[in-house]
């Protein structure tokens, strides 16, 4: 008896034909938004083991809310096609922090759970080195680090590439105005109001 042979055309070749795409989504447009938790690719392989050939740098390594920090993934080897980059906690955050501007072309933001909490690529045109600008959070949320996943083609690339610790620092005007000499300037006052106690007095407090 003879084997039942199938024509290409048959629809089971037509459905296998179409589903087959689905499992490599490259995103040339770096509209990643479905990887702004993992920050992992849909490329239907996996990521790079080996030391990553990028470094992220940061201007300052402190950060007082709404500072401005010059952010750079440089390559030393191989061009950048594509990236994802985040701030988060130091101690392994899942959420962004703090919003991104961009300072050259291939670039946007994206909104990862707020507005403009992660920036990417918009083509796969070779880029030596990314430069962007983050706006600190407008109020402490600890230590930070700039997290990035960068593509060098489609099937090498490397997640969670980690930058230097920002520390937050707290400001100077916050410093003035601390607890505990607010408390002291408030207790003189009080005293000056309540009880006619001489002002130059004070000042030998």
């Amino acid at each position: 008896m003879k084997g039942r042979r199938y024509k290409m055309d048959s629809p089971l070749c037509w459905m296998l034909g179409l589903m087959l795409p689905l499992h490599v989504c490259a995103y040339p447009n770096g509209k990643v938004q479905s990887a702004c938790s993992s920050m992992t690719p849909e490329h239907g392989v996996t990521a790079q083991t080996s030391p990553a050939p990028f470094n992220i740098t940061v201007n300052q390594t402190v950060y007082t809310p709404g500072d401005k920090i010059i952010v750079k993934i440089v390559s030393s080897s191989i061009p950048i096609e594509g990236f994802l980059l985040q701030a988060r906690t130091a101690a392994n955050g899942k959420s962004p922090l703090g919003s991104f501007e961009i300072t050259g072309e291939n670039m946007q933001t994206l909104n990862c759970t707020t507005a403009n909490s992660a920036v990417s690529h918009t083509s796969d045109a070779e880029k030596p080195v990314v430069e962007v600008i983050w706006n600190a959070p407008s109020k402490s949320a600890g230590d930070i680090k700039m997290r990035a996943t960068v593509v060098a083609n489609k099937t090498i690339f490397w997640v969670d590439i980690e930058g230097p610790k920002l520390t937050y620092q707290l400001s100077v005007a916050s410093g003035i105005m601390g607890p505990t000499l607010g408390t002291h300037i408030f207790c003189n006052l009080l005293a000056i109001s309540v009880f006619k106690i001489p002002f130059l007095e004070l000042l030998n407090v």
